[in-house]
C-alpha cells in the first residue's frame, strides 16, 4: 500500500514496514522513456552479444516448485515472478491453481515474509473465493503486514462469508491494519459491516476516519457525510501530520465522488467553493465535473 494514496478508495499514510512487496495489489502508474535511437541499436547490440541478461520466464508449476524447494533467495524470486504471471492472465490455464497456491502458502510459515506478501497478492488476484478460509487464518498471524495483505485479498474477493472476520480485525492493534479492514468493508459491500464503520468515523486517527467514510459512502450512510466534508476541507488536511499534497488531492477528489454521491445537490456548496478555491488544478476539475452532475 503506499503513502496517503487512495486506492479503490483506501486512504494509507504511512505503512509499517520497509520490506512490504513493492508491486502493489492496486493500480500502478508507469512512466516511459524515449530513448535516442543509437542507444536502442548499442542496447541491441549487447543484448545479442552477451546474451539474456536476465533468466528465462517459467511456467506456474516451475514457480511453484522454486517455492517449495528453492533457496531461500529463489523462493522470493519465484514468489515474486509468480505473482507477476498472474497479472498477465496465466493463470487461465491452471483451474486449480487456488489450491496450489493455498498448499505453498501454509508451507511457507518460516519462509521470508515477502514470499507469504506475494502468495497473499496470488490469492487475491486469482479471485477463487476457496481461498477465502486460509487468508481469514491469515488474519490472525503475529505479522501486521501478512494480516494486511490477506486484507488486501479479501478486498479483492468480496466473499461476504469473510466480512465478520474482517470486522473483527478493525479493531486490530496496529492501525494500518485496522483502515486496511475498513476498506475490505467497504468493497465486499456486507450491511452488516455498517456499525464498524459508524464506530470508526469517531476515530482519533485521521485517516482511519476518511477509510471509514468513504466505505461507509458505499451504503449510502448519511452518517458518513460530516466526515466528507472534513476531507474536502484542505486546511483540516493540512494538519494531517505527514500527509503530502499529492496525498491530500487524493483525499479530496476521493470525498468529492462519495460526498456528492450521498448529499446530491445539497453538496453544490461545498463543491463550488472547491472548483473555486482550491489550490490543485486536478482538484478543482474534479470538483467542476461534479457539479455538473448534479446541477
Amino acid at each position: 500500500m503506499l503513502g496517503f494514496n487512495i486506492q479503490h478508495s483506501t486512504l494509507n499514510i504511512q505503512h509499517s514496514s520497509s520490506d512490504i512487496p513493492k508491486e502493489s495489489p492496486k493500480t500502478i502508474l508507469f512512466q516511459f522513456v524515449l530513448f535516442p535511437l543509437g542507444v536502442v541499436l548499442i542496447a541491441v547490440f549487447v543484448f545479442l552479444l552477451f546474451g539474456k541478461l536476465a533468466s528465462e520466464e517459467q511456467s506456474i508449476p516451475e514457480y511453484l516448485g522454486d517455492i517449495r524447494s528453492g533457496s531461500s533467495h529463489r523462493k522470493f524470486q519465484a514468489a515474486y515472478e509468480l505473482s507477476k504471471s498472474i497479472k498477465r492472465g496465466e493463470a487461465k490455464r491452471y483451474p486449480n491453481l487456488v489450491e496450489q497456491v493455498v498448499d505453498v502458502y501454509r508451507d511457507s510459515r518460516d519462509d521470508d515474509p515477502r514470499v507469504r506478501q506475494y502468495l497473499t497478492l496470488v490469492l487475491g488476484k486469482l479471485g477463487d473465493r476457496r481461498a477465502t478460509p486460509t487468508l481469514i487464518e491469515a488474519l490472525r498471524e503475529p505479522g501486521a503486514d501478512n494480516r494486511l495483505y490477506a486484507l488486501l485479498a479479501l478486498a479483492e474477493l468480496r466473499d461476504p462469508a469473510a466480512a465478520p472476520a474482517i470486522i473483527e480485525a478493525t479493531r486490530d492493534p496496529e492501525k494500518d491494519v485496522r483502515k486496511t479492514a475498513l476498506y475490505a468493508l467497504g468493497q465486499i459491500g456486507d450491511a452488516g459491516a455498517v456499525p464498524a464503520l459508524v464506530e470508526a468515523l469517531n476515530d482519533p486517527t485521521a485517516d482511519i476516519r476518511y477509510n471509514a467514510a468513504i466505505a461507509l459512502a458505499r451504503f449510502n450512510d448519511q452518517r458518513a457525510v460530516g466526515v466528507l466534508k472534513e476531507m474536502l476541507d484542505r486546511s483540516r488536511l493540512n494538519q494531517v501530520p505527514g500527509m503530502r499534497p499529492d496525498q491530500k488531492d487524493a483525499a479530496m477528489t476521493s470525498a468529492i465522488a462519495a460526498y456528492t454521491k450521498l448529499a446530491g445537490k445539497e453538496a453544490v456548496p461545498e463543491l463550488q467553493r472547491v472548483a473555486n478555491s482550491d489550490p490543485s488544478v486536478h482538484v478543482r476539475g474534479v470538483a467542476r465535473s461534479a457539479l455538473q452532475e448534479v446541477q
